[in-house]
């Protein structure tokens, strides 16, 4: 199963079949939480990581690249594979290690990957959605 589109796009239509499939209203709530919590999740992880990648340097052509390891991770799951060959793993970690990410946040992201999370990246290496860390606003008394 291809996902089309965003993670926000996914969560309409299993909450939107879950309703069609007569879910009660307690339980479609517990879901669309779930979901949500996922998804923020999945962002965080994406910013985290273009984040470290950004700010270690990693240059456009790297970030090309590590968006076309995603590309094909996402297609190999889909046909329930392991997202990626151990060079690719390899070529991650040399990316990752080029742009001063340790080797174990490498072979962490390698292991761990998942198709929404591989989306989520894409989608902001690819300027559909931008990359914005949030800063929180401290008030003072």
């Amino acid at each position: 199963m291809q996902l089309l589109g965003s993670f926000s796009e996914f969560t309409k239509r299993v909450v939107s079949a879950a309703r069609l499939g007569r879910l009660p209203k307690h339980d479609i709530k517990k879901l669309e939480r779930l979901l949500n919590r996922t998804g923020k999740r999945n962002t965080i992880l994406a910013k985290g990581i273009l984040s470290a990648l950004s700010a270690g340097g990693a240059s456009d052509q790297d970030i090309n690249r590590f968006s076309d390891l995603l590309e094909k991770a996402n297609h190999r799951i889909t046909e329930d594979k392991e997202p990626f060959t151990e060079p690719e793993k390899k070529e991650i970690g040399e990316l990752f290690k080029r742009a001063y990410v340790s080797i174990k946040a490498a072979n962490w992201f390698a292991s761990q990957i998942d198709e929404l999370v591989a989306e989520e990246i894409e989608e902001f290496i690819k300027g559909k959605r931008s990359v914005v860390i949030p800063t929180k606003k401290f008030e003072t008394v």
